[in-house]
């Protein structure tokens, strides 16, 4: 019986609520992906920028200079949802990264090379040579990245095929959900690079930069995200429709609790292409280019939500019957809220600051 690889329950109890875990891991996840998606995102556009003409030495730089940071804080940002992954489906999820363990291994070999490559990109953009080949590898690495998260957030979902998987490892690919959820994985991504890219040009126009290349950055920028919008909603069809019959009908059946923020998702998808297309100049249109920014972040907050209901349907049949013991631990619970409150109060103030500080005439940039 597949259900027969599925560890034990831990015997020990939660330290508090299990509905109180669910929010925090969904709110820390969010908060790690917006980093994750800057990152993956901006990589691939840096990537991509040699293609755009005019303009696309800025953009390049831009996404270089934002990943020295934005790497750090995805990483950082990444050990509070893994810990609260660990306490309500420990035993699912790393059952699945054991099975696919070099894989998983192998994800901080390419962090790492991909980390390092980002400052020789950095670098070499700074001394003012080309850096086209350092950040297409760099690209290819969080690419590579991104399919085992997929990999294995798909694997722990579904325990009946672990024992396929333990006898071929490259059967957990074979999943038929996995190409779509990349993509959406990978669109979004590109989304929301395109939305930053295109704001930080109107930002930089508006304090006196150099209106061509902040007008090329952001029309790179708003063209990069009409495309993955529109591409990501083709591909978010797709992959309901490649949903488990049983997963797809359980999360129509659940009603307003699931449709709701499905549905508020679409229609962020569709309103924000529609304001996308509407944007000839961005410079000149500097609010709607804000509403671009603001229609990314609510539909990647919905889509959260939807991705970690699917995953209780998914685990539904594995989980029934499963009774956990609580014992609250309130001083350590509250201990983490207010360091964690802390900690995002800071990274906001640190993200501020780093948005408005200009070094001064002939100080050098930090």
């Amino acid at each position: 019986m597949p259900n027969s690889l599925i560890p034990a329950l831990d015997p020990a109890p939660l330290p508090g609520p299990p509905w109180l875990f669910q929010v925090l891991w969904v709110l820390t996840f969010f908060i790690h992906i917006v980093f994750v998606n800057t990152v993956l995102g901006g990589t691939l556009l840096a990537a991509l920028a040699g293609l755009a003409g005019e303009g696309r030495r800025e953009t390049r730089t831009l996404f270089v200079e934002v990943n020295s940071w934005a790497i750090s804080l995805a990483i950082t940002f990444g050990i509070a949802p893994l810990l609260f992954i660990q306490v309500v489906l420990g035993r699912f999820f790393y059952t699945a990264t054991i099975l696919v363990a070099w894989a998983w291994l192998g994800m901080l070999v390419l962090l790492t090379v991909a980390y390092y490559l980002n400052y020789v990109a950095k670098f070499r953009l700074r001394a003012g040579k080309g850096a086209g080949a350092v950040v297409a590898v760099e690209a290819a690495c969080f690419l590579a990245i991104a399919a085992i998260q997929v990999t294995v957030n798909l694997l722990h979902l579904q325990p009946g095929r672990w024992a396929v998987v333990a006898d071929h490892v490259w059967a957990a690919l074979s999943d038929r959900t996995f190409a779509p959820r990349y993509l959406h994985f990978v669109f979004a991504a590109v989304a929301m690079a395109g939305a930053l890219a295109a704001w930080v040009a109107v930002r930089r126009a508006a304090h006196g930069g150099d209106a061509g290349a902040c007008r090329a950055m952001a029309r790179f920028g708003i063209r990069a995200a009409l495309v993955a919008t529109l591409l990501q909603l083709a591909d978010g069809f797709w992959l309901l429709l490649a949903l488990p019959e049983e997963v797809l009908r359980s999360f129509m059946r659940a009603g307003a609790a699931t449709m709701a923020p499905l549905g508020v998702g679409v229609m962020a998808g569709v309103l924000l292409l529609v304001v996308l297309a509407g944007i000839s100049d961005p410079l000149a249109q500097s609010t709607r280019v804000r509403r671009v920014a603001e229609l990314v972040v609510v539909a990647m907050a919905v889509m959260v939500v939807t991705r970690h209901q699917l995953r209780d349907f998914y685990l539904a049949a594995a989980r029934a019957g499963e009774q956990v013991t609580v014992a609250p631990q309130l001083g350590p619970l509250a201990l983490f809220l207010g360091v964690f409150v802390l900690c995002i109060g800071l990274t906001i103030w640190v993200l501020v600051r780093a948005a408005k500080d200009r070094p001064a005439p002939g100080e050098r940039a930090a």
